[in-house]
């Protein structure tokens, strides 16, 4: 009998969320980070999964930005009682830290989402799209700091949820030294309770 285990993807920072049978890739993976937390009886454990960010020379020569690109998955699973009823969110985004800003920028750019059709275990179609915005810009402030930014978000439901990082692609503009950046991936109950994985930090030279 088919789970009723969800999957979730992600591409070129979009996040595409559909329903799909049982996989058991998780288990088989490179885990970088994990991290858990009980609520309402059930334990919820967010993973993040075959991490790549690579740093490539920036595309305006300029040697105060930094630009790469990540790759990756990350998985939220609920065990308990009450797994198969879990309802809330998943995000993902960066801690970026620097040494020195001029007062630059840091931007983001990812591609028009697209609908991904799976069949859930009671053999119904059912299509959810989740896009964030397509680019966007936010500002450094002078000076030494870190910078936190959200870059995708969507529904998480039901025991798996799981999300794929294809080519996401950020610059940080302005910027004296090494570059740095942390990702995260956010899991929130509709009760509330929050539960966070930070991957290793990456430093981009």
């Amino acid at each position: 009998m088919a789970s009723k285990n969800g999957r979730r993807v992600m591409a070129g920072g979009v996040l595409a969320l559909a329903a799909a049978l049982a996989t058991a890739g998780v288990a088989q993976a490179g885990v970088d980070s994990v991290n858990s937390i009980t609520d309402s009886g059930n334990t919820i454990e967010v993973t993040q999964l075959d991490t790549f960010i690579n740093g490539v020379a920036p595309l305006d020569g300029s040697p105060l930005t930094r630009e790469w690109f990540h790759n990756g998955r990350a998985s939220v699973a609920v065990t308990g009682s009450n797994a198969v009823d879990f309802d809330g969110t998943v995000s993902a985004g960066y801690q970026i830290a620097y040494p020195m800003s001029l007062g630059g920028s840091v931007t983001f750019e990812f591609e028009t989402p697209e609908a991904t059709v799976t069949i859930d275990s009671a053999v119904k179609p059912k299509v959810v799209i989740s896009a964030p915005t397509v680019g966007f810009n936010a500002a450094i402030a002078p000076g030494p700091g870190v910078t936190e930014v959200e870059v995708a978000s969507g529904s998480a439901s039901g025991e798996l949820t799981e999300i794929q990082f294809a080519n996401v692609h950020g610059t940080a503009t302005g910027i004296l030294g090494n570059v740095t950046v942390r990702p995260y991936v956010k899991a929130v109950s509709s009760s509330g309770s929050t539960v966070v994985s930070y991957g290793a930090p990456w430093r981009l030279n």
